[in-house]
C-alpha cells in the first residue's frame, strides 16, 4: 500500500510544485489585506484535487487493473487513496501553518495568530468532510461521472447553507450558546470530520470489492 501512495506522489509532483507557488502567491495577497483566511482555503482546493487527479490519471492509464493484482489488492488501492489524501491534507495544514507564522513573526500579518490557526484547521476539517463525500464517488463510478455528483452535492449544500444564513438574519436574534458548547464546538466538529471519513473508507472499500475493473 505504500508503495502505492508513493506512486500517487509521483505522478502528482508537478502539480504539488504548482501549489506550492500559489501558495506564495495567496501568501502575498494575504499580507496586501485580503486576509490570512485566503491563505487556508488553498488546504480545501489541494486537498479535493488531487485525490481526484489521482484517481483520474489512474483511469487513463488503467493502472486500477494492474493495482488489484498486487499483493495490496482492493484493500490497498482504496486504504492507499485514503491514506495520500491524509498526507495531502496534513502537508498543505503544516505548510499554511509555518506560511502564517513567519508572515505573522515577521510583522506582515496584523491577525491574531491563534484565530488564523483556528481557520485553517477548519479548512483541514472542511476538506476532510468533502472527501468523505467523494472519494466514495470516485472509486464508484470515476473521475468524469464523479465530478459532476460531487458538484452537485456541494452546490446543494453551500446554498441550502447560504439560504439557510439568510433566513436567519431576518429572524430574531438568536440566543448565545452557553460557553461550553462554544468550547466544545471544534472538538465536536473534529469528531465529526474524522468519524465521517472513518465511515467513508469502510464505505469506500465495500464498493471497490464489488466494482467489476
Amino acid at each position: 500500500m505504500i508503495g502505492l501512495v508513493y506512486k500517487d506522489i509521483m505522478v502528482l509532483k508537478k502539480q504539488l510544485r504548482y501549489y506550492v507557488g500559489f501558495l506564495m502567491v495567496y501568501g502575498v495577497m494575504a499580507v496586501m489585506g485580503v486576509g490570512a483566511s485566503v491563505m487556508g482555503a488553498m488546504i480545501s482546493v489541494v486537498g479535493l484535487v488531487l485525490p481526484m487527479s489521482s484517481i483520474a490519471y489512474d483511469e487513463q492509464a488503467r493502472w486500477d487493473k494492474f493495482a488489484v493484482s498486487t499483493p495490496a489488492g482492493r484493500a490497498g488501492v482504496v486504504g492507499a487513496k485514503y491514506l495520500f489524501t491524509l498526507l495531502v491534507l496534513g502537508s498543505m495544514t503544516l505548510l499554511v501553518l509555518l506560511s502564517m507564522a513567519v508572515l505573522h513573526l515577521a510583522g506582515m500579518l496584523e491577525e491574531n495568530i491563534a484565530d488564523m490557526a483556528a481557520s485553517a484547521l477548519a479548512c483541514t476539517g472542511v476538506s476532510l468532510l468533502m472527501n468523505s463525500v467523494t472519494l466514495p464517488l470516485l472509486l464508484k463510478f470515476g473521475a468524469e461521472k464523479s465530478r459532476s455528483i460531487s458538484m452537485g452535492i456541494f452546490v446543494v449544500i453551500f446554498g441550502g447553507s447560504f439560504l439557510s444564513a439568510a433566513a436567519l438574519k431576518k429572524q430574531a436574534e438568536l440566543p448565545v450558546p452557553p460557553a461550553w458548547l462554544a468550547d466544545a464546538l471544534p472538538v465536536v466538529l473534529a469528531a465529526l470530520a474524522v468519524g465521517s471519513f472513518v465511515i467513508s473508507y469502510c464505505i469506500a472499500r465495500g464498493i471497490y470489492e464489488k466494482k467489476e475493473l
